[in-house]
């Protein structure tokens, strides 16, 4: 028995099959029980065959997952790693960038070993390559945080980076990978200085750098023992001069808010209620997470995920579970939380969030919108399942699907008022007025958030305006009342815009 299993783990080819035929969970024994076999798994990850590459590194991040690889197995593995992750066919490299996420993770890395991965790394985002650079980004953060030594010499050349690169991908990748290192590191003196340099970044001249930063400081006012009075109080002063900007005063307020709570003596300036409900959070971790969401404190939890990668971890499980109502407390608490989402946690709930999207509850479909929104301001690289996942609903005929593209649209239009984008929402629109099957829902959804039709430049009201009027009468004239009142709104709009206009 013990001769023939040893055929089995020496036969090259019966390993590439099984790896062919998905039996990854075999592979694992055999690599995790066998040297031999494990040597058979490295000379895979170099096999002319992507398929068999990405699933033999599949077998890798298992193996990592159960503790089963030494520190000589890591060291053996780091170079087909490193050499993968620049592979050209983009599945293979993305799946070597979770290895090594996940690596980095668990540790056992030699000092020569995280040059190695961070060279990689920093070469990954500086190409700018979506998913990729994020996925990136998020290792580049976890080495930092790991190695000090490290994290001052990415430090400056990240900041560098966001101020100087046009690419948005760079620079949010950028972003991510110093928000990572930050709110990882157990170094004081790297976190405040990536956190005084994100405050710098509240002022630069890009609306979208500006969120980003403010997203970041937010992920990093999760651990407050870090902070600096210093950083605090320049913190403070440079958020409120933004307080009053339309796109960035309810973070920025929500910010001065969490900044007023983190100095030395909150314990006078918090309300009982709020030191009751500290209180209440340290009390509790993971195991308790049930409890709190049976008995309806879904914004403890919330507080949790912000603080334990493992209930965050938890709640994105809870996105496909067989309770409906679990599932939809996991949807709340991730609305709350979605700026504190990883790379990797990110890309993960964006096929439930879709699905939540075609919800029969306005609800679900409203706030998986939102949360979806949030992911894509964090993580351009999302792009592609956006346009893919608007080009389904949009094609539908049921009517839910057609609320969850126009209120994902909208969502996305409030982080993205730019002309190209309220150019492609007008495109999208006509369409849905001009079909028959869509009409009555766009109409309806139209009426109902008229007050966001105040955000369209003079030109693309014009055209809503031309469309509107386009379609009055037809089908026997049965929507002519919202047409009509929605073309007296319009109307209103443009000679007010186009006021605004000439006294430019």
């Amino acid at each position: 028995m013990v001769m023939g299993r040893e055929e089995i783990i020496l036969d090259k080819d019966g390993i590439r099959r099984d790896l062919m035929a998905w039996n990854i969970k075999e592979v694992v024994n055999l690599a995790g029980t066998y040297d031999k076999a494990f040597q058979i798994l490295l000379d895979l990850l170099h096999d002319k065959n992507p398929m068999v590459r990405t699933n033999a590194l599949q077998v890798i991040k298992e193996l990592l997952k159960a503790n089963s690889l030494n520190p000589e197995r890591i060291s053996l593995v780091v170079d087909d790693l490193v050499e993968l992750a620049r592979d050209k066919n983009e599945r293979v490299s993305l799946k070597a960038l979770e290895v090594l996420n996940l690596l980095l993770e668990t540790g056992g890395i030699s000092e020569e070993d995280y040059d190695k991965i961070t060279d990689a790394l920093v070469e990954i985002i500086k190409r700018g390559a979506p998913i990729l650079s994020e996925y990136a980004s998020e290792g580049l953060g976890k080495a930092g945080a790991k190695v000090v030594r490290i994290a001052k010499k990415l430090i400056g050349w990240l900041f560098s980076l966001i101020r100087s690169s046009e690419d948005r991908q760079v620079q949010s990748a950028a972003i991510t990978a110093l928000t990572e290192m930050a709110y990882r590191t157990e170094d004081s003196k790297v976190f405040n200085e990536i956190f005084d340099k994100m405050v710098d970044l509240v002022d630069h001249v890009d609306p979208y750098i500006q969120e980003r930063a403010l997203l970041s400081i937010d992920r990093m006012l999760s651990r407050p023992e870090m902070l600096t009075k210093r950083n605090k109080i320049k913190a403070v002063k440079k958020i409120s001069k933004i307080k009053n900007s339309v796109r960035l005063a309810s973070k920025a307020s929500l910010l001065l808010e969490k900044l007023e709570k983190v100095s030395g003596e909150e314990e006078e300036t918090l309300t009982p209620e709020e030191v009751k409900k500290k209180l209440e959070i340290s009390e509790y971790g993971p195991e308790d997470v049930e409890k709190l969401l049976d008995a309806g404190k879904t914004d403890i939890v919330a507080e949790l995920a912000k603080i334990d990668p493992i209930v965050m971890s938890m709640i994105i499980d809870m996105l496909n579970s067989d309770d409906p109502t679990r599932r939809m407390d996991a949807l709340w608490v991730l609305s709350k939380t979605a700026s504190q989402l990883t790379p990797t946690d990110a890309y993960s709930v964006l096929p439930v969030l879709g699905e939540f999207l075609k919800s029969r509850n306005p609800w679900a479909r409203s706030t998986a919108a939102e949360t979806l929104a949030e992911i894509y301001s964090l993580y351009p690289g999302t792009a592609q399942f956006f346009t893919s996942l608007l080009d389904v609903l949009l094609k539908s005929n049921r009517e839910p699907d057609i609320e969850g593209a126009l209120e994902l649209i909208q969502a996305l239009q409030k982080r993205m008022p730019t002309p190209e984008f309220q150019m492609a929402i007008v495109n999208i629109l006509e369409g849905l007025l001009r079909r028959k099957e869509s009409r009555a829902t766009t109409l309806r959804f139209m009426a109902r958030e008229a007050q966001s039709l105040i955000d369209l430049d003079y030109e693309t009201l014009v055209r809503l305006e031309n469309v509107l009027k386009e379609i009055y009468g037809e089908e026997g004239g049965k929507y002519d009342n919202i047409i009509a009142s929605l073309i007296d709104l319009i109307d209103d709009l443009i000679r007010m815009k186009g006021g605004e206009t000439e006294s430019d």
